[in-house]
């Protein structure tokens, strides 16, 4: 070998060294942050303290002006529930819009329990489960933008147009007409599904549940588009008293504009939560049932408007240490067949968790989160206890509520990251 080539070798293994040396420092480097990144975590945006209102049932949701609205069921200057803003970088910033009074005026109403809709036009809209002039609910809305005027629409009186609203409204294709449940009232007393334009008159019931079709229907519906059809969930009811899946086609002629299918325990029962669409199934959680009774999560398909509903499958079973007792629905993660919920008990500490779906050949529920134990003051959970809401998705973050637990042992609102 002469001098010539050896020279030229040197360099190049040296070269090979150096760079061999880099790739192992950067992959050293690399591999604890994306550690670090894939670590689920918790953060508590917001304390109620009773004052400032208690017990948050429904989630949150994003204004059109990107701050978070959101309900109390309890506290605030009459313990009758609250209605509330949070603003700010964090959304930490808890600002008081509504002190429902009950029965009376100026802001009827009593346990606000589902999640505010925001319509075209700007105004906010919520239920009451109890309180206004009869003391079984009301529909309220709040006016744009400062949503500190309450106009109360509805007040619910039983068998004339339902009773004890649970689940949010939502709007039909126009944008102009709300659609909701009430979980009981109606002809039979066992709730029934309405509609309302937004000036809060006539109401109409469409659907009066009788038992054998359904009973307390305690969610909101879902509109597919594609058919025209309204699905939802009724936590009792059908043939073993386990609940049903519904659907509700106004266009088809009147014998067959409703149909159900019941739940038979090993595929779910007692549903609370509201169905969403994916991949051409709906999909839901059951608060019991299942391989271990404390809950699933199902899917039927979503089929044409002339189809009668199909029977829920069972896609996973929870089993306590990965939950227990959802009473909330699903949320599309960011990618396909990736889901998050939370459930109300269940996890390392019986305090409920934040878990996600894996939908496959075999679906899979990972516990991500559990709402911790007592600590600090007694009786209290520093992130949180008994989550029955909804997650709701602001960028990579997702934001929801826990009923209990927190500072004060009033509930928080609380920010999920991934």
């Amino acid at each position: 070998m002469n001098k010539n080539n050896l020279c030229k070798q040197r360099p190049s293994k040296s070269r090979v060294s150096i760079l061999t040396s880099l790739a192992a420092l950067a992959s050293s480097l690399v591999l604890p942050l994306q550690q670090a990144q894939a670590a689920p975590s918790l953060t508590t945006v917001v304390n109620f303290n009773g004052a400032n209102g208690a017990a948050p049932r429904a989630g949150v949701l994003q204004g059109k002006d990107l701050n978070l609205y959101g309900t109390t069921s309890a506290g605030g200057l009459s313990n009758n529930g609250t209605a509330f803003k949070l603003s700010g970088g964090g959304f930490n910033t808890l600002t008081t819009l509504i002190n429902f009074t009950g029965t009376a005026l100026p802001n009827r109403g009593i346990n606000p329990i589902a999640r505010l809709f925001q319509a075209n036009n700007g105004n906010l809209y919520g239920l009451t489960f109890t309180g206004g002039t009869s003391n079984l609910g009301t529909l309220f809305s709040l006016a744009s933008p400062a949503f500190t005027g309450l106009t109360t629409l509805v007040n619910f009186t039983g068998i004339g147009n339902g009773a004890n609203p649970a689940g949010r409204l939502i709007p039909d294709s126009t944008g102009n007409v709300l659609w909701g449940t009430t979980s009981a009232g109606g002809a039979s007393s066992k709730g029934t599904i309405f509609n309302v334009p937004l000036g809060g008159s006539p109401v109409t019931t469409v659907i009066n549940f009788t038992g054998s079709n359904g009973a307390t229907p305690l969610a909101r519906l879902q509109l597919v588009t594609t058919n025209g059809s309204y699905y939802g969930t009724a936590s009792l009811g059908g043939a073993s008293n386990r609940g049903v899946v519904f659907k509700y086609t106004p266009t088809n002629p009147i014998a067959t504009r409703y149909s159900f299918s019941s739940f038979t325990g090993a595929n779910g029962a007692s549903p609370e939560s509201a169905l969403i669409v994916s991949d051409g199934f709906l999909y839901g959680t059951t608060r019991l049932g299942g391989a271990n009774n404390v809950g699933t999560i199902f899917r039927v398909p979503i089929g044409t408007a002339t189809n009668p509903i199909g029977a829920p499958v069972l896609v996973a079973s929870f089993n306590g240490a990965n939950g227990a007792n959802p009473k909330a629905a699903l949320t599309p993660g960011a990618s396909s067949g990736i889901f998050y919920g939370t459930t109300s008990t269940g996890g390392a500490n019986n305090k409920g968790v934040v878990y996600r779906l894996n939908v496959g050949t075999t679906s899979t529920i990972t516990q991500l989160i559990s709402f911790n134990a007592t600590s600090g003051t007694a009786g209290t959970n520093t992130n949180g206890a008994t989550p029955e809401s909804t997650l709701i998705s602001v960028g990579t973050d997702y934001y929801g509520t826990a009923s209990a637990g927190g500072a004060s042992g009033r509930g928080t609102v609380f920010k999920f990251t991934p």
